[in-house]
C-alpha cells in the first residue's frame, strides 16, 4: 500500500500490467448511494469465513479448510450460494460483481466458476490476487476484517438462552453507541479548532476524511489528559503520548 497516495487521494494500484487501480471512493459518492449501499460494497472485502461459520459445531475446521474466496463459488444447490444468506438473500456473486466494478472502475468482469477465478479486464484474479485486492480495498475504506464474538461451544440449552440474551443485549447497546457516518463528518466539520466546510468534505476521499476525523479527535484527547496531568487535582500517572504519534500515517 502506498500510503504517500492514499493520503492524496490518488488511486492505488492493484495490477501493472494490466493497469488495475483500486478507485477512492469520494464522500459525496457515498453520500449519494447512502452507507448502508458503501457498506454492502464492502462486505466481500472485510467477510471472514471464520465469521461465516461461526456457530456451527465443526466450524473452526471448516474455516480452516475454506477461505472466503472459495465460499463465493460454493453452491448448497443449483445456482444457490453458501454465502447468499451472509447477504441477506442477494446473490453473493451480484454482490462481488459491483463491488468489483465500483472500487476497480470496470463492468468487464467474469467468474470462471469451475477454475475458481475471476477474470477483471483480462486479468485473472486467483486466490492470491483477491487476498491482495482485499487488502487494497480496506485500505481505502480504513476497514479491517468484521468483528464478531464467537459462539461457546458445547453449551445446554439453558446457556445457549442466556447467552443469546446477552448477544441481544451487546447488539441493543452496540446500536445506540454507533459512530454513523454524518457523526464523523460533523465532528470533522465542527470539532476542530477551525471550521471546515461541507462542500470540503463533500470532496474528500474516505479515507482522507477517516483520517481527519482521528486526527481531530486524537489531538482533543491529548489535551483533555494533559489538562489532567498538568492539574493539582488530579493525579495522571499514566505515561501521555504527544499527540503528533496518534496522527502519524508512517509508510
Amino acid at each position: 500500500m502506498d500510503n504517500l497516495k492514499l493520503l492524496m487521494g490518488r488511486s492505488i494500484l492493484f495490477n501493472k500490467e494490466h493497469s488495475l487501480y483500486v478507485h477512492q471512493p469520494l464522500m459525496r459518492d457515498i453520500v449519494d448511494m447512502g452507507e448502508d449501499q458503501f457498506n454492502d460494497l464492502l462486505l466481500p472485502f472485510t467477510l471472514t469465513s471464520e465469521a461465516v461459520f461461526n456457530g456451527q459445531d465443526n466450524g473452526d475446521e471448516l474455516a480452516s479448510k475454506y477461505t472466503v474466496f472459495d465460499l463465493f463459488f460454493a453452491q448448497v444447490e443449483d445456482g444457490v450460494y453458501i454465502l447468499d444468506s451472509v447477504f441477506g438473500g442477494k446473490s453473493a456473486l451480484g454482490v462481488l460483481e459491483a463491488s468489483l466494478s465500483y472500487f476497480l472502475q470496470t463492468d468487464n468482469i467474469q467468474f470462471l466458476m469451475h477454475r475458481k477465478k475471476i477474470v477483471v479486464n483480462d486479468f485473472v484474479v486467483d486466490q492470491a490476487e483477491f487476498m491482495k485486492l482485499r487488502s487494497i480495498i480496506q485500505g481505502v475504506a480504513n476497514r479491517k476484517d468484521v468483528e464478531f464474538e464467537k459462539v461457546p461451544k458445547n453449551m445446554t440449552d439453558r446457556q445457549k438462552g442466556i447467552w443469546a440474551k446477552l448477544q441481544a443485549g451487546r447488539k441493543r447497546k452496540a446500536e445506540r453507541e454507533a459512530v454513523y457516518l454524518q457523526d464523523l463528518i460533523n465532528y470533522t466539520s465542527n470539532g476542530g479548532t477551525s471550521y471546515i466546510s461541507y462542500k470540503e468534505i463533500d470532496n474528500m476521499t474516505y479515507f482522507q476524511l477517516a483520517n481527519t476525523y482521528k486526527s481531530i479527535m486524537g489531538k482533543d484527547s491529548f489535551n483533555v489528559s494533559m489538562g489532567y496531568k498538568l492539574s493539582y487535582k488530579y493525579d495522571v500517572k499514566d505515561e501521555i503520548k504527544h499527540w503528533s504519534e496518534t496522527l502519524r500515517i508512517g509508510k
